[in-house]
């Protein structure tokens, strides 16, 4: 199940971008170790690995999206258990969705089927049923993101409801039996998008990450909350106790042009709709950006620090690392196919599909 391999990447790559003081940076590469790969074994039988947590002990919380079952695997990579199961009865799911850990290590799951929100406590190192409630969609909208905070309540980012003023993205609070502690949090403006008409009426419209504009929120393990847009490298954030977000990632960065070739490209993969009618490509409103997204996601890890990838259109494995104060740390780029999950207890946790199909969990260590 598990193989160890003393491989030592070193990946030093200069980086000239500008900080809002316009002073030019050079950003070493980060070393590290690949110490572990966790596949498929007799006791775990991977389709996938969709999601991947891990919490203070070390240990890991694995999501197999193929066959929708939840697993949990030591911090050196033993099985440990089959979280809950397939079904409609107490801590039972049929299509697990979003997951977060919370400070205590419960393990919080929302499943698609049935609309719950589902927690698992861990006592002697596995995970068993805690408690659940339903959401209430009709009172906030739909969440497809969550994060728990302190006092079992979840912060959970939906699509602004009808009774909104604007739309857009609302980040509202809820408590464990699902009811709004605190609404409107924070609010965003929408993503951008397109839309293709025919005959005068909406046919499709869509946001993608790669092309639009995204709102990107998140919360670290402290409880502070984080925003930014994908369009430029600034991340604000608000700490406990503040009431607005300031920036703390503040880097100037020039996009790349989003091209009339790029937006050809986009449109040729909807040939379905667009090519029996000429005057749907002419009726699309286009929201089209003039310059392309300069990152594609940030993670917070367990140290404070922020690490930003940053979008690359033939990889996306390039990151960027920040400190806690937004000072620029390290570039690297990790080995092709390699997702960054989770960055915790000194480990980079990365879910690779190798050329076969297999879905594999590496583990990198980083040098001190």
């Amino acid at each position: 199940m598990k193989l160890l391999i003393p491989i030592l990447l070193i990946l030093i790559v200069g980086c000239s971008s500008q900080t809002s003081e316009s002073e030019t940076f050079d950003l070493p590469g980060l070393e590290f170790e690949h110490t572990m790969e966790i596949s498929e074994s007799e006791d775990l039988l991977l389709g996938s690995i969709t999601n991947l947590l891990v919490d203070s002990d070390g240990d890991m919380i694995l999501v197999d999206g193929t066959q929708r079952y939840v697993y949990a695997v030591s911090s050196n990579g033993d099985f440990i258990q089959q979280i809950g199961g397939r079904g409609s009865g107490p801590g039972e799911y049929e299509f697990p969705g979003p997951m977060a850990l919370s400070g205590d290590n419960k393990l919080h799951l929302f499943d698609f089927s049935s609309r719950t929100m589902i927690t698992y406590a861990k006592e002697n190192g596995r995970w068993d049923y805690h408690s659940d409630f339903a959401a209430n969609f009709n009172e906030y909208g739909f969440f497809s993101l969550f994060f728990p905070v302190a006092n079992d309540e979840y912060f959970v980012v939906t699509n602004a409801m009808q009774i909104d003023s604007e739309g857009g993205t609302v980040v509202r609070k809820i408590d464990n039996s699902g009811n709004v502690v605190q609404d409107s949090v924070y609010t965003y403006p929408q993503n951008e998008r397109f839309t293709v008409m025919q005959d005068g009426m909406p046919r499709m419209s869509m946001t993608i990450p790669n092309i639009h504009r995204q709102g990107r929120f998140n919360v670290d393990y402290e409880g502070n909350q984080y925003f930014g847009w994908t369009d430029s490298l600034t991340i604000f954030r608000q700490k406990p106790g503040e009431s607005n977000f300031n920036p703390v990632v503040n880097i100037t960065v020039n996009n790349l042009p989003f091209t009339d070739a790029a937006g050809d490209t986009l449109l040729s993969r909807y040939e379905t709709i667009l090519s029996d009618n000429n005057q749907a490509r002419k009726e699309l409103i286009s929201s089209f950006p003039d310059t392309k997204p300069v990152y594609s996601d940030y993670k917070i890890d367990d140290e404070g620090r922020i690490w930003v990838q940053m979008f690359n259109e033939e990889e996306d494995t390039e990151w960027f690392v920040f400190s806690d104060e937004g000072e620029p740390l390290h570039q690297l780029s990790l080995p092709d196919r390699n997702r960054l999950s989770t960055v915790r207890h000194g480990n980079i946790y990365t879910i690779e599909n190798t050329e076969e199909g297999l879905p594999i969990v590496n583990i990198y260590s980083i040098a001190s």
